[in-house]
């Protein structure tokens, strides 16, 4: 018969145990967490994100580095700020697991886009809450889902959650004009601080709720389309205003751009898209959902395709497309300039060539005068859907929401996952915050840019479960 001492440890040992098996699954670092007190400390540091200005141009994004720095600082965080270029700043932080796992990063980027304050009834950078919502530029895009990881990497932090993969925090300037003072900045010049990566997260999912509040679809991204952005050089004969040039450089400009605008690109089904398409068919009704499992075969369909094209995400993604977004002519009214240009966004779907692109827009303008040189390309890959980070996300959000489904857009857009998927990262979009359209916020890129209160709270537990489970 064991001793007393014996038996009250063995009591002692089965009662631990008892007490680290949470109820429904849960774990038990759960109960290390005060969510209502976590939620109000991510409002609070979120407010005083969104009160930092780093618009870019000119971005001075290492106010924001410095800001995540101090709370690091504060929580014993190990973290670096790097600074390649005056005020362009990013930061780097990192939770150590056993290494039984590869890592995860956070990614965000911490500039945002510049707003017009005539037609903003905030201020921009006020970090305003009324009405339900949180007003701030930046708000959807990007700083709600930046603070969102970092406090996933605080609550991990503090709770003491035993990890098997490296958690890395990675907050990085200008992503809003390519990233290249950012994110492909630092894989450049410091891959080795996020050496054998496994996942990383990012914006660009999207989520389906109907207007009243049913959760139908958490989307995970794995694919976004590639931008190819270009310039167009046309020269010419200049001379005065007074008498006209027929073939002067504005006149060939405007010409080459005339059949760039009467131009439809031909539909590219590539299977990133087709696999998007295909996942949110079961949202469908019978003969729809038909159509959208096949869409290769469904657009052969005249009416399909027209009716599929009335949605503007649908037209963006199933073709390359083309926006005229900056001319430059004469700086005067009475000289004809001796050259013109002209920039174009135009967007590549995942698996297109730059080259072949070009050579395309060369047989559309038939003006083999006119130099057409890329400003910025890169090449849209694609990550598995079968992986375990998507298969975590899917686990919490059945848990979250039972009748919903997992499905993968290609985003319209682009991101700096691009730089992490060439090292062979696998990159997604996932966004953590879930409610209906008029609870969610608006102005992406717009007036009076916002986010609801309630869904960012909320969101910043989500995105929290997702990591806990991954890097377990």
């Amino acid at each position: 018969m064991p001793s007393k001492r014996n038996f009250l440890l063995r009591v002692l040992l089965c009662l631990t145990i008892i007490a680290n098996i949470a109820p429904d699954g849960a774990r038990a670092s759960d109960h290390k967490i005060d969510w209502d007190e976590v939620q109000r400390e991510a409002l609070d540091l979120f407010i005083q994100y969104l009160k930092i200005d780093t618009t870019n141009p000119q971005g001075n994004e290492i106010r924001a580095a410095e800001f995540f720095a101090g709370v690091c600082k504060r929580e014993g965080i190990e973290h670096q700020i790097f600074e390649p270029f005056p005020g362009r700043g990013s930061i780097w932080a990192r939770l150590r697991g056993d290494g039984s796992k590869r890592p995860i990063i956070l990614l965000n980027h911490t500039d945002v886009v510049p707003y017009d304050k005539e037609f903003w009834t905030v201020d921009a950078f006020g970090g305003a809450v009324k009405d339900g919502f949180i007003y701030g530029r930046g708000a959807m895009d990007m700083k709600s889902l930046g603070m969102a990881q970092f406090v996933t990497l605080l609550a991990l932090k503090r709770a003491q959650v035993p990890l098997k993969r490296d958690v890395i925090f990675l907050a990085t300037a200008d992503e809003e004009a390519g990233g290249m003072n950012g994110a492909g900045w630092f894989v450049k010049n410091h891959g080795e601080l996020i050496a054998d990566a496994e996942f990383l997260f990012n914006e660009g999912g999207n989520n389906i709720v109907d207007p009243n509040g049913r959760v139908l679809s958490i989307g995970v991204g794995p694919s976004e389309k590639a931008p190819a952005w270009l310039r167009l050089t046309a020269t010419g004969e200049s001379g005065h205003g007074s008498t006209p040039r027929p073939n002067s450089s504005v006149n060939r400009l405007l010409r080459a751009l005339n059949r760039l605008l009467d131009y439809t690109p031909s539909i590219r089904l590539t299977p990133v898209v087709e696999q998007s398409f295909r996942s949110v068919a079961p949202l469908l009704p019978p003969q729809q959902a038909a159509k959208y499992a096949d869409v290769r075969e469904a657009v052969k369909d005249p009416e399909f395709l027209r009716q599929l094209e009335s949605d503007p995400f649908s037209r963006s993604i199933i073709r390359n497309t083309i926006s005229i977004t900056v001319l430059q002519g004469s700086n005067k009214i009475n000289v004809i300039p001796p050259a013109a240009y002209a920039e174009i966004d135009t967007r590549l779907t995942p698996g297109e060539k730059l080259d072949r692109w070009i050579a395309e827009l060369r047989g559309v303008i038939k003006d083999d005068s006119i130099k057409i040189e890329p400003i910025l390309s890169f090449e849209a890959n694609a990550s598995p859907i079968d992986s375990e980070l998507v298969k975590a996300v899917a686990a919490v959000s059945k848990q979250r929401y039972s009748e919903t489904i997992i499905t993968y857009p290609v985003l319209a857009g682009f991101t700096d996952s691009h730089y992490f998927r060439d090292l062979g990262v696998m990159s997604y979009g996932f966004n953590p915050f879930v409610a209906p359209p008029r609870e969610l916020g608006g102005g992406y890129h717009g007036n009076d840019e916002r986010i609801g209160k309630k869904a960012y709270v909320e969101g910043v537990r989500f995105f929290y479960e997702v990591v806990e489970r991954l890097a377990r």
